[in-house]
């Protein structure tokens, strides 16, 4: 079967309400987005200097797509069936810029051969590929737009290592449509992101979209067949953190029949509070429970799909 494709030609800078769709989409839509890496592919060689850069052109995602029947209030469900990748990834490192960035002196642009599932760091730092989308996000509730690289309630630039194929991302439906839009593909990325980048790669992203309807989860939301992950962006990653604890709490106690001590107590036993990115303007943090903790009839119950 052919899938429908979005161009990476299509794509936008900033995550608004009121945007003209790239294309329109039923639900239980399967579609590729064709993507740039987050320099839209602008450094091609070492030799490129990140300073000639046109810096309005960072993080472009794909779209935006509007979903049919997609009202405000509903959760859009986004399933990523596959991440294709073109070779090579590119890397910088430059001051200024990152956890690092007022250490170092000299920017640094970095080419990574990818082949075979390999991602070859040097000639002895050679390793396999986890392909990830580092932006993912929908038309926020309010009327001012968020630019791609920011992070927030919308998603965003959200840099989760666990936003790979397998994996599934809740949203929530602020704009009719939902407007969804994603990019910033990365063959390898550590938690946190310290120098402002990963190995960045343009290629495919082969996405499922549906509607959960009637159900109050805490968004942005990611599942997997291991885990579900709260997920949250704040000024410091201390604000970050604590918010996605009280989400997965919520989500236990909405949904589950937790008290709050109990979940509380859970959460503090078997839980996990994870650093996405530290180099956002808004910092990004995750907190994981295992699928296996909850009630998965239930689950399936509440993100019943129309």
């Amino acid at each position: 079967m052919t899938l429908e494709k979005v161009s990476s030609s299509s794509c936008i800078f900033a995550f608004k309400k009121g945007l003209k769709p790239a294309i329109r989409v039923q639900p239980g839509s399967d579609l590729i987005l064709e993507t740039r890496d987050c320099f839209s592919d602008q450094l091609k060689s070492s030799e490129d200097e990140i300073a000639d850069m046109d810096w309005s052109r960072i993080n472009p995602a794909t779209g935006p797509i509007y979903l049919e029947g997609a009202c405000p209030g509903d959760i859009l469900k986004v399933e990523i069936k596959d991440i294709r990748l073109k070779s090579p990834a590119v890397m910088i490192a430059a001051p200024g810029e990152g956890v690092l960035g007022d250490r170092i002196e000299n920017p640094v642009t970095k080419i990574l051969p990818l082949s075979d599932n390999r991602i070859e760091f040097s000639p002895d730092r050679v390793y396999q590929q986890k392909p990830m989308v580092g932006v993912m996000g929908v038309a926020p509730a309010g009327e001012e737009e968020i630019p791609t690289g920011y992070p927030g309630p919308h998603g965003g630039n959200m840099d989760c290592r666990l936003l790979q194929a397998g994996s599934t991302l809740y949203l929530p439906v602020n704009t009719p449509g939902a407007l969804l839009a994603a990019g910033d593909m990365h063959a390898l990325m550590g938690d946190g992101e310290i120098v402002v980048c990963a190995a960045e790669a343009g290629g495919e992203l082969e996405i499922l979209l549906d509607l959960v309807r009637g159900s109050s989860l805490p968004l942005p939301l990611l599942e997997n067949t291991r885990v579900i992950s709260t997920i949250a962006s704040a000024k410091t990653l201390d604000e970050a953190v604590n918010r996605a604890v009280y989400k997965m709490t919520d989500l236990l106690v909405d949904n589950f029949n937790f008290t709050l001590s109990e979940a509380g107590m859970l959460l503090s036993l078997i839980g996990q509070a994870e650093i996405c990115q530290v180099v956002d303007p808004l910092k990004t943090a995750r907190f994981t429970l295992a699928r296996e903790e909850i009630n998965l009839k239930r689950w399936q119950d509440i993100t019943r799909t129309i």
